[in-house]
């Protein structure tokens, strides 16, 4: 099953942050007796924020993402796909309700395709939110992921190809 990344999930996801935004930036002028109808000062860091917010999301790496039987592939920040066995992975889990993020450890790097070298392993930019990292553990961010996150998790909890 393949999850990617939809604009429009994006987008209903920041729609209520800039709707917080308008709401307080309102309110603010109201209690600072300025004229609420003035919209500039509000308007500039609102348009920012939601703006850097959806490029941020729009730019990360990890999705497409693909489920299968016996593999999983990621994409890497170089755009190159990577493949892992799946029972090769230690940690196969969902983290996080509002910023989503599935966090994935391999313990074993040779049942990888490519296979990477420890540099590359530290190279792929998806570092976890944990204070100890394990040495072949890293994330994907998972904002804006589609079809959505429940079905990656049931994706994730069926079973598996466990040749090897």
């Amino acid at each position: 099953m393949w999850f990617r990344r939809s604009r429009r999930r994006l987008l209903a996801r920041a729609a209520p942050a800039a709707t917080l935004a308008v709401l307080v930036a309102v309110l603010g002028e109201l209690f600072l007796d300025h004229r609420w109808y003035d919209p500039f000062p509000a308007l500039c860091p609102l348009l920012f924020s939601v703006g850097g917010t959806y490029a941020q999301l729009a730019r990360q790496k990890g999705l497409p993402l693909r489920v299968t039987t016996g593999e999983l592939l990621v994409t890497r920040p170089d755009g190159e796909t990577l493949a892992i066995d799946r029972a090769a992975l230690t940690v196969a889990e969902i983290r996080g309700r509002w910023w989503p993020r599935l966090v994935l450890a391999v313990d074993d790097p040779h049942r990888t395709r490519p296979v990477l070298s420890a540099y590359q392993w530290g190279e792929l930019g998806f570092w976890s939110g944990a204070r100890v990292r394990r040495p072949r553990e890293f994330t994907v961010p998972l904002v804006g992921v589609e079809p959505d996150v429940d079905r990656l998790r049931a994706a994730l909890a069926a079973p598996t190809d466990r040749r090897g």
